[in-house]
Protein backbone atom coordinates (compact mmCIF):
# COMPACT_ATOMS: atom_id res chain seq x y z
CA UNK A 1 0.00 0.00 0.00
CA UNK A 2 3.09 2.33 0.70
CA UNK A 3 4.05 2.78 -2.84
CA UNK A 4 0.35 2.90 -3.89
CA UNK A 5 0.14 5.88 -2.14
CA UNK A 6 3.82 7.10 -3.29
CA UNK A 7 3.12 7.29 -6.83
CA UNK A 8 0.20 9.45 -7.34
CA UNK A 9 2.59 11.95 -5.49
CA UNK A 10 5.75 11.80 -7.53
CA UNK A 11 3.78 11.40 -10.76
CA UNK A 12 3.35 15.10 -11.34
CA UNK A 13 6.91 15.78 -11.21
CA UNK A 14 8.07 13.90 -14.61
CA UNK A 15 4.38 14.51 -16.41
CA UNK A 16 5.49 18.11 -16.24
CA UNK A 17 8.71 17.87 -17.54
CA UNK A 18 7.74 16.11 -20.53
CA UNK A 19 4.45 18.40 -21.29
CA UNK A 20 6.28 21.59 -20.75
CA UNK A 21 9.26 19.88 -22.56
CA UNK A 22 7.05 19.13 -25.43
CA UNK A 23 5.74 22.27 -25.73
CA UNK A 24 9.03 24.17 -25.63
CA UNK A 25 10.57 22.19 -28.30
CA UNK A 26 7.59 22.32 -30.32
CA UNK A 27 7.62 26.07 -30.09
CA UNK A 28 11.19 26.63 -30.53
CA UNK A 29 11.98 24.24 -33.05
CA UNK A 30 8.66 26.18 -35.32
CA UNK A 31 9.63 29.27 -34.53
CA UNK A 32 13.26 29.07 -34.85
CA UNK A 33 14.08 29.58 -31.27
CA UNK A 34 17.16 27.43 -30.83
CA UNK A 35 17.36 28.03 -26.92
CA UNK A 36 13.68 27.03 -26.16
CA UNK A 37 14.12 24.13 -28.43
CA UNK A 38 16.99 23.17 -26.32
CA UNK A 39 15.59 23.86 -22.98
CA UNK A 40 12.58 21.46 -24.18
CA UNK A 41 14.98 18.61 -25.20
CA UNK A 42 16.34 18.97 -21.54
CA UNK A 43 13.35 18.81 -19.80
CA UNK A 44 11.97 15.66 -22.02
CA UNK A 45 15.16 13.58 -21.04
CA UNK A 46 14.82 14.44 -17.29
CA UNK A 47 10.94 13.98 -17.52
CA UNK A 48 11.62 10.41 -19.07
CA UNK A 49 14.77 9.30 -16.96
CA UNK A 50 12.10 10.31 -14.06
CA UNK A 51 9.05 8.26 -15.68
CA UNK A 52 10.92 5.45 -15.10
CA UNK A 53 11.26 4.89 -11.33
CA UNK A 54 7.84 6.86 -10.96
CA UNK A 55 6.39 3.93 -13.24
CA UNK A 56 8.20 1.06 -11.22
CA UNK A 57 6.66 2.94 -8.33
CA UNK A 58 2.73 2.53 -9.61
CA UNK A 59 3.71 -0.77 -10.72
CA UNK A 60 4.46 -2.25 -6.95
CA UNK A 61 1.43 0.28 -6.12
CA UNK A 62 -0.31 -1.41 -8.33
CA UNK A 63 0.07 -5.36 -6.96
CA UNK A 64 -0.41 -4.43 -3.67
CA UNK A 65 -4.46 -3.29 -4.24
CA UNK A 66 -7.21 -5.12 -4.93
CA UNK A 67 -9.05 -4.44 -8.71
CA UNK A 68 -12.60 -4.01 -8.58
CA UNK A 69 -14.32 -4.81 -11.66
CA UNK A 70 -15.94 -1.07 -11.54
CA UNK A 71 -12.01 0.35 -12.75
CA UNK A 72 -10.55 -2.36 -14.21
CA UNK A 73 -10.74 -0.54 -17.04
CA UNK A 74 -9.55 2.74 -16.32
CA UNK A 75 -6.62 0.90 -14.42
CA UNK A 76 -5.78 -0.57 -18.32
CA UNK A 77 -6.24 2.26 -20.08
CA UNK A 78 -3.75 4.21 -17.84
CA UNK A 79 -1.08 1.40 -18.12
CA UNK A 80 -1.49 1.57 -21.94
CA UNK A 81 -1.18 5.14 -21.65
CA UNK A 82 1.96 5.37 -19.58
CA UNK A 83 3.69 2.50 -21.29
CA UNK A 84 2.82 3.87 -24.45
CA UNK A 85 4.14 7.46 -23.17
CA UNK A 86 7.16 5.98 -21.88
CA UNK A 87 8.22 3.86 -24.98
CA UNK A 88 7.39 7.06 -27.41
CA UNK A 89 9.64 9.23 -25.58
CA UNK A 90 12.30 6.73 -25.36
CA UNK A 91 12.24 6.98 -28.95
CA UNK A 92 12.00 10.67 -29.37
CA UNK A 93 15.01 10.77 -27.21
CA UNK A 94 16.37 8.38 -30.08
CA UNK A 95 15.69 10.38 -33.08
CA UNK A 96 16.97 13.28 -31.65
CA UNK A 97 20.31 12.02 -32.76
CA UNK A 98 19.76 11.88 -36.11
CA UNK A 99 17.81 14.90 -36.64
CA UNK A 100 20.14 16.04 -39.68
CA UNK A 101 17.31 14.30 -41.96
CA UNK A 102 14.52 15.46 -43.00
CA UNK A 103 12.25 12.52 -42.66
CA UNK A 104 13.60 11.93 -38.91
CA UNK A 105 13.11 15.40 -38.38
CA UNK A 106 9.22 14.99 -39.40
CA UNK A 107 8.74 12.04 -37.37
CA UNK A 108 10.44 13.77 -33.97
CA UNK A 109 7.67 16.24 -34.20
CA UNK A 110 5.27 13.57 -35.10
CA UNK A 111 6.29 11.45 -31.98
CA UNK A 112 6.38 14.35 -29.32
CA UNK A 113 2.54 15.52 -30.26
CA UNK A 114 1.57 11.76 -29.82
CA UNK A 115 3.95 11.43 -27.04
CA UNK A 116 2.09 14.93 -25.76
CA UNK A 117 -1.21 13.11 -26.17
CA UNK A 118 -0.47 9.86 -24.60
CA UNK A 119 0.49 11.68 -21.57
CA UNK A 120 -2.17 13.75 -20.86
CA UNK A 121 -4.32 10.64 -21.63
CA UNK A 122 -2.27 8.90 -19.00
CA UNK A 123 -2.78 11.82 -16.51
CA UNK A 124 -6.28 11.72 -17.33
CA UNK A 125 -6.96 7.83 -16.03
CA UNK A 126 -4.46 8.57 -13.09
CA UNK A 127 -6.31 11.22 -11.73
CA UNK A 128 -9.63 9.40 -12.36
CA UNK A 129 -8.32 6.25 -10.37
CA UNK A 130 -7.55 8.76 -7.28
CA UNK A 131 -10.54 11.20 -7.70
CA UNK A 132 -13.16 8.93 -8.84
CA UNK A 133 -12.52 5.70 -7.41
CA UNK A 134 -10.49 6.87 -4.32
CA UNK A 135 -7.41 5.04 -5.14
CA UNK A 136 -5.22 3.82 -3.28
CA UNK A 137 -7.67 3.35 -0.52
CA UNK A 138 -9.92 1.68 -2.90
CA UNK A 139 -13.33 2.47 -1.41
CA UNK A 140 -14.89 3.33 -4.42
CA UNK A 141 -17.46 6.29 -4.21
Amino acid sequence: MFFAKLHPLLVHFPIGLLVTGTLFELYGNFRGEKIVAKAGSFNIKLGFWCSIPVAVIGFFGLMSLELKDEFKPFVAKHLLFTFSTIIIFFCVILLSRFRYKTWCNVLHHFLLMVGLFTVLNAGFYGGELVHRFNLPSGTGN
